[in-house]
């Protein structure tokens, strides 16, 4: 467990270290010292608990004797132990002024990871796990904080980020959220910031991303949950990028639909010559008079054909299938 009370303050394992990973050791042994004497006591039963601070694994409180208490029972890996600190630091370093809680308890029973009430009606609250949560718990914990105007950060282990121009659904529910996907390497103190962005070329589906990573210790959080530093820009240049794109598409388009009348109307124009060249390859050979010819077929279409002599009226006919064909 991170959190626990001294003299009826909560105090947080959190504090114990410094940025860089180094203990205070005067507030270690202070702790030390009271978990001696029974003064610290668990958040949830009340029964007292210790303190470990060693060297290897991140500090953490633990009950004496095994209990029927949820807070501390639950086994953290040293990833998600130090994840949490790092992000505990990242929120201290960003609002020196505001007050950082750790396992914040909200009203509808689920807990933050992280809070940080920023003034009487804004709060940022953080949610850090290794693995994604389900799609019912992630709804139920995003309407709470929306109906509660605080700002969720959902922070993802590295091992969650794949290397896809498409994020994947819990990713993308975060994304929805946030504007973009964060994740955390504990082990490197990095953070990796990335935003898919996707987009239709006609038919085709396609996805391009913006991704960099940045130490934690560079990283400085704005009070509307974005981070403040290039990554916005970058991903506004990747916009501009796929706009450019999706333009120069549109234009080639524009132009093949061009290419393509001007090629059937060539094709029609040379059919409309080819009909009218045989049409009078016909007329010659059949020995007829081109001027009554045309009178003749004027008479055809009028419905008088019985008035048009043999002689033309088979010609005519000839002229008709070989246009169907």
């Amino acid at each position: 467990m991170e959190n626990c009370l001294l003299g009826g303050k909560l105090i947080c394992t959190f504090d114990l270290k410094d940025r860089n990973g180094y203990y205070y050791e005067d507030l270690v042994l202070e702790w030390k010292q009271a978990a001696a004497q029974r003064h610290l006591r668990c958040v949830d039963c009340n029964q007292p608990v210790y303190l470990a601070a060693g060297p290897i694994k991140e500090p953490y409180f633990a009950h004496y004797d095994t209990l029927e208490c949820d807070y501390g029972n639950g086994h953290e890996s040293e990833e998600l132990k130090k994840g949490k600190r790092l992000l505990y630091q990242l929120l201290k370093q960003s609002f020196p002024e505001r007050e950082v809680q750790a396992r914040y308890r909200m009203e509808n029973g689920m807990y933050s990871t992280l809070f940080c009430k920023l003034n009487q009606e804004k709060s940022i609250a953080v949610d850090y796990r290794l693995r994604c949560n389900s799609l019912e718990k992630f709804q139920m914990r995003d309407s709470y904080y929306m109906e509660n105007h605080t700002i969720p950060l959902y922070f993802l282990g590295i091992k969650q980020m794949k290397e896809s121009e498409q994020l994947a659904w819990y990713q993308n529910l975060m994304q929805n959220t946030m504007g973009y996907c964060a994740f955390l390497n504990s082990e490197k103190e990095s953070m990796v910031l990335k935003k898919s962005i996707g987009y239709r070329l006609g038919q085709d589906r396609r996805y391009k991303s913006c991704q960099k990573e940045y130490l934690l210790q560079e990283l400085i959080l704005n009070n509307d949950g974005t981070f403040l530093g290039d990554f916005q820009n970058e991903c506004m240049k990747l916009e501009e990028e796929i706009k450019e794109e999706k333009e120069r598409y549109l234009k080639e388009q524009q132009n093949l639909a061009k290419i393509k009348e001007q090629v059937l109307r060539a094709k029609q124009k040379e059919e409309e010559r080819q009909s009218q060249y045989h049409r009078n390859k016909v007329i010659e050979n059949a020995g007829l008079d081109p001027m009554l010819f045309e009178k003749c077929i004027k008479m055809v279409d009028e419905g008088n054909g019985h008035l048009v002599s043999k002689k033309y009226y088979d010609v005519i006919m000839q002229l008709n299938k070989y246009i169907e064909k």
